[in-house]
Parts: C-alpha cells; structure tokens; sequence
C-alpha cells in the first residue's frame, strides 16, 4: 500500500518564539542561565500552586525517581515492589537508588493491580516501597493502593512508602482531586511527548517537605553549602531555558488538556464505531491526560497480528508504537530479578498499540486512521 500522508506518533506542545523571546533575551544577556535562577522558582511556585502542593524542579523525570526514592532512606538493597507494565526508567531508577525490584501484574486498565500487590505484600514482608504508574495519564486505583499499603504497614509496625511514577499524568484527575498529592511523592517526567512540556525536565511533588528538602540538595551533588556534600546526588538541575518553556505552557495547560479530552473522546468514538479494536480505560471520574492514545487488538488476536497492524499502519503512513513492550521483567537487564511469570502483563503488553495523538491533531486525520485501523483488521483476519 502506497502511503497517502505521514500522521507523525507525537507533536509536541510548544510555545511560541515571540512569548518565550523576552525572557531568553534576558538570561541570554545576563548569563543567568541555570543554578536556580527566578525562572526555576518561578516554576516550582506555580506548578505548586496548580497542583496544591510544593513541587521541586529537576531534570528529568528518571532523576526525579531516583532522587525520590533516596531521599526516603531506605535500606540499602531494599524490595520495591512496581508494575512489569511501564517504561523501564521505572525500574531503571529503583535499581540506581540501590534497591531490588519486585515486578508486580496490572489491571485490565494497565495500571497496578491490587490484588496482586496484596498477596506480593504477604510473600515479600520486608518490602520498603510501592510504585504505583499512572499509565498514559490514566490514575492508578490510588485509594485501594493506600489502603493496602496503610494494612501491611499498620501488620509490620512500620511504614511502607508509597510513590508514583506520575511521567504521563501532569493535569490528570481524579474525583476533581489532581494527580501529585497522592502517596508520599509523585513524580512527572515533562519532556517532548507530555502534556506539560518543558522539552526535558521532570517534577517532584509532595507533602512531605523532608523528602522535598532533601532533593533539592541532591539535584546538586548533595550539597548544602560550601561543596559539603550531605546527601547522595549529581546534577539534577533544571535550567532557565527549561523553566521558561514551562512557564509559558503552563498558562495555556487547561485549555490544551480540554482539546485533548474533545479529540480523544472523538477518536475513541470512530475506532468504535468502525473497528473491533479495544479502547484503554478511562472511567468518568478521570481528567486523562491521553499522554499516549493506545487500544488493544480484537479479542484472541496477540504479538502476531498486533505486529502486522503496525507494519500495516506503518505502511499507511501512520506511525505507531507497542507501548510498552515487552514489559520490563522480560527485558535482558531485567530477567534476573523476575521470579515468576506475569500472565495477564504478558498478554495485555502483546496487544497494545499506540497511535498518533497530539493536541493539533486535525478530525481529518483521527478518520484516517480509524479507517486505516479497519483496513488492517480486515487484512489480518
């Protein structure tokens, strides 16, 4: 098939030059460019203030991980228990702080399963943390997960930690209350293909002001004054540049998360009506920030077919991406810490595709997709 158009996975939220041009002008003129300059405070003032709890700037969300879990102390060499469903800088950070992963399945909505971190809480006692993932933007049951969590922790005379990787979810809700004051910490990743982009960068929120306290030394090597290094740390930084950007598409985050949630509602709507395919969850309950539209294939089809779809879509001009396959504790770092197989993770990580989303995404081309989606269903079967 002879590509009609290219419909690219991502286009990322930017600012325009003429908003951002004064304050580049200004740190470009002066040579105040990072080190925690006003733009960076700036920053963490108002991503508070539309959060409704302190957040601390850094420079990635990966970062924004491993600080996290530093920063709650933990025994070296601690269990962490996480979903096997998620982008590996997850697990990737849990291994930095020095602690063990425990992969644990996901729901049919592709976020942590509750059921399973309960009986994980049971066969792994000394367990120290839980990850939680809001997955493409989509909640994690965070009210079942503290409810666990608060029984196995009251059962052992101590506190289990509970954080989420937030990566996918700045603006999402639920039950009107915003995603980053649930748990200990949350932390969001706000590069090119999230909903607040700051081109690289990522947020640590909190209502803990120790854990927040102490990674804002540790985005600086640890340091509290005069190069004394009091906590682990490297450079975690976010410069002016970053902050600016963040700044401006802060201001306008509202109104591209309502295009957001008109367009993939209208999406969902014609993959329905003219496909088998599956939609991801999104309860009425949930703002979704659509960090990733993703579906499943029909019912009984796996890797295979899935396969074929996207070479079909690809060669339709459509790209796509199996988001996220294969789940980390198949992945070659990662087998020596999976001890024991995860059915329902692997089966759903072989059905997944993620398809072009993006705020300036036209109607035109959600159509043409949908019926690209329709054409490869009926190729395959």
């Amino acid at each position: 098939m002879l590509a009609v158009r290219t419909i690219p996975l991502i286009k990322p939220d930017l600012p325009d030059l003429n908003d951002v041009r004064p304050a580049f002008e200004e740190i470009l003129s002066n040579g105040r460019i990072t080190n925690f300059g006003r733009y960076m405070k700036a920053f963490e003032t108002e991503t508070g203030r539309y959060l409704g709890t302190e957040t601390v700037a850094v420079s990635s969300g990966t970062a924004g991980l491993i600080f996290s879990i530093c920063a709650m102390e933990l025994p070296p060499g601690s269990k962490v228990i996480l979903p096997s469903f998620t982008f590996m800088a997850t697990a990737q950070a849990v291994r930095f702080a020095g602690c063990i992963p425990v992969f644990a399945e996901v729901n049919d909505d592709l976020t942590l399963s509750t059921g399973d971190l309960e009986q994980l809480l049971e066969v792994h006692p000394e367990t120290e943390l839980v990850i939680g993932v809001h997955m493409y933007g989509l909640p994690a049951r965070v009210s079942e997960i503290q409810a666990i969590v608060d029984t196995a922790s009251t059962k052992r005379g101590r506190k289990i930690r509970v954080l989420y990787d937030a990566a996918h979810a700045f603006g999402a809700s639920l039950d009107g209350r915003r995603i980053g004051r649930f748990g200990d910490a949350e932390v969001f990743s706000l590069s090119v293909t999230k909903t607040l982009v700051t081109v690289e960068g990522g947020l640590v929120s909190s209502n803990n002001p120790e854990i927040l306290e102490r990674i804002r030394y540790m985005r600086n090597y640890g340091i509290k004054a005069n190069y004394n290094t009091h906590f682990p740390g490297l450079n975690g930084k976010m410069s002016e540049f970053h902050a600016i950007v963040g700044l401006e598409n802060l201001k306008r985050l509202d109104r591209l998360l309502g295009e957001r949630q008109r367009k993939g509602k209208y999406y969902f709507d014609q993959i329905r009506k003219h496909t088998s395919f599956r939609c991801a969850s999104w309860p009425a309950n949930v703002m979704h920030t659509l960090k990733d539209l993703t579906v499943l294939v029909p019912e009984g089809w796996g890797q295979s077919e899935r396969d074929r779809v996207i070479e079909f879509l690809t060669n339709a001009g459509v790209e796509s991406r199996a988001y996220f396959f294969p789940p980390v504790h198949e992945q070659a770092f990662f087998k020596a810490y999976a001890d024991r197989p995860l059915p329902v993770t692997e089966k759903l990580a072989r059905q997944v595709i993620t398809l072009p989303f993006f705020t300036t995404i036209s109607e035109d081309d959600m159509d043409y997709v949908a019926r690209m989606l329709a054409e490869a269903e009926r190729s395959v079967r």
